[in-house]
């Protein structure tokens, strides 16, 4: 006879709670791409722009073959040209932004992953080389 007797519901309950957790901890995975564009207009691709809010792990590719990049992002909530960019220097003023997390500097070619974790709310990701937020290398990303 076993001294340690537990009813089979309870160990399977246990195994598959805490199966479920170590499941939960596992960051979603977003592709990033930014591009010179094969057209000529440069671009920031999210193979998603809505997750859980949690962590995120970003995998971002510089597919320039001759430009660096940066993938930044930042909690905003108002509209997407809004950030407080500077003509002088053709970049978002990033000492305005507050709470900016990112990856800067990607040389042409490079990959890199980035994690985070990221509160429920809207955000503004964006490449900050200059003249490449105003070429449009900006999108909105949302943490449900």
């Amino acid at each position: 006879m076993n001294k340690l007797s537990f009813p089979r519901w309870i160990v399977i309950f246990a195994f598959a709670h805490t199966a479920s957790l170590a499941i939960a901890a596992e960051p979603v995975q977003v592709e990033v791409k930014l591009s010179d564009g094969s057209n000529g207009k440069m671009s920031l691709n999210l193979s998603t722009s809505t997750v859980a809010a949690g962590p995120v792990e970003f995998v971002v590719q510089n597919q320039s073959s001759s430009l660096k990049h940066e993938f930044m992002i930042v909690p905003w909530t108002t509209k997407l040209d809004a950030l407080p960019y500077e003509p002088k220097t053709q970049q978002v003023n990033e000492a305005k932004l507050g709470a900016m997390e990112g990856v800067e500097d990607l040389a042409p070619g490079e990959t890199v992953t980035t994690r985070m974790v990221l509160a429920k709310g809207r955000y503004i990701v964006f490449c900050n080389e200059p003249g490449h937020y105003m070429a449009s290398m900006r999108s909105v990303f949302v943490a449900k």
